[in-house]
């Protein structure tokens, strides 16, 4: 099975930590529309006759545009590629853009799971972070989408946000679980240059959370949803029963999957290919081999990439899954590698696989760093 993600990069407004491409122009949507219908009709072979079982509308904010639209899209997929199979369909949508009139377009969809940005159910928070929504509107955002029998509905939350304490922290915890969702993907807040919140800690104007109180938020979340009965399945990801993020877990697992649109990812098993970021020039392009640029991995690029997607995951390494792949050297690479880091506490084999624990994935860089194969 195979994976589709579509990027939709538009935004009413950039949030102050945002540094994801996405543009703020929405006039340029119906040409953006067209452009990629040219595209998927140019990769239309990528999958070959493997069947499609996820797709994931990201972003920007997809819920920008009508539900319609976005029908329209998964419409021209299936003419291209087998999409019989599938079994999860995402939009990520800001809780403003949720009102009747669009709950009304959205069930006539084939989507079937909705991921709200969320981010915090402090009004502080949330202005300061430069989000549209306040907290009410997410929780009754949240509510409405229930109601209309979407049962399968993720939020995401940032945490490390400075000036949070750990109890405010854990009350947004608290209220997500509260709200019956059943995913959870929680976020430390990452300050990049060239945003706004990255101009304001250059000035002294922000002052970034301690590695100390990060740590703290994380660990609060990991003892609170688990107490509820999530599972902690992945580093910033948390899932009821039966209600992991299919598609993201195609990711992990080294999966094939397409992404379409500007700065888009792709990967074969092979060859990764991204187009660039830049709506005009993909609405230009779209269609042919200008806007991609691509690596193709070498046996340790594959090596290395396995080991940092698995022990992302509880699931970790499974060893005979590790032989399958890269064969006994590989595995013996491995076992050789992974002694002082078991040692130390950082990696512990449960019987069947080598996991990082949980109150570890806060530093799992650094352990999944030594853990490469360098050529």
């Amino acid at each position: 099975m195979a994976s589709l993600y579509i990027h939709i990069p538009f935004c009413r407004t950039r949030c102050n930590y945002c540094d994801f491409y996405k543009s703020t122009a929405c006039a340029d949507t119906n040409d953006y529309i067209d452009a990629l219908d040219r595209e998927m009709e140019y990769r239309r072979d990528y999958f070959g006759s493997e069947p499609v079982d996820t797709v994931f509308f990201g972003g920007g904010t997809p819920s920008v545009l009508p539900p319609a639209t976005l029908q329209q899209i998964l419409d021209k997929a299936a003419t291209l590629w087998n999409l019989g199979h599938v079994k999860e369909i995402t939009v990520e949508a800001n809780p403003d853009d949720i009102t009747d009139n669009y709950l009304d377009a959205l069930t006539d969809t084939d989507i079937n799971r909705i991921s709200f940005g969320v981010q915090s159910f402090i009004d502080r928070d949330l202005r300061m972070m430069g989000r549209r929504h306040n907290a009410v509107q997410a929780m009754q955002a949240v509510e409405a989408v229930q109601r209309r029998g979407y049962d399968n509905v993720s939020i995401d939350l940032i945490f490390g946000v400075p000036g949070m304490t750990t109890e405010e922290w854990s009350q947004n915890v608290r209220t997500a679980v509260d709200l019956g969702v059943s995913h959870i993907s929680a976020y430390c807040l990452t300050i990049a240059e060239g945003t706004v919140f990255g101009n304001m800690e250059a000035s002294g104007r922000l002052i970034p959370a301690s590695d100390e109180e990060c740590e703290a938020h994380y660990l609060a979340c990991h003892d609170i949803l688990t107490a509820h009965g999530f599972e902690h399945y992945e580093i910033s990801n948390y899932a009821l029963q039966g209600c992991r993020a299919h598609h993201n877990m195609a990711y992990w697992s080294g999966r094939r999957y397409l992404g379409l649109g500007p700065s888009a990812h792709s990967y074969d098993g092979t060859h990764r290919t991204y187009a660039a970021s830049d709506v005009k020039g993909y609405i230009k392009d779209a269609g042919s081999d200008i806007i991609y640029d691509g690596e193709t991995l070498s046996h340790a690029d594959k090596y290395n990439e396995f080991i940092m997607t698995a022990l992302r995951t509880s699931d970790g390494i499974n060893p005979e899954h590790m032989a399958e792949r890269f064969g006994s050297i590989g595995m013996e690479f491995f076992s050789g590698s992974v002694k002082r880091l078991i040692k130390e506490g950082c990696i512990a084999f449960n019987g069947t696989s080598y996991c990082i624990p949980p109150e570890k994935w806060m530093v799992s860089n650094d352990i999944i760093s030594e853990l490469f194969y360098v050529e």
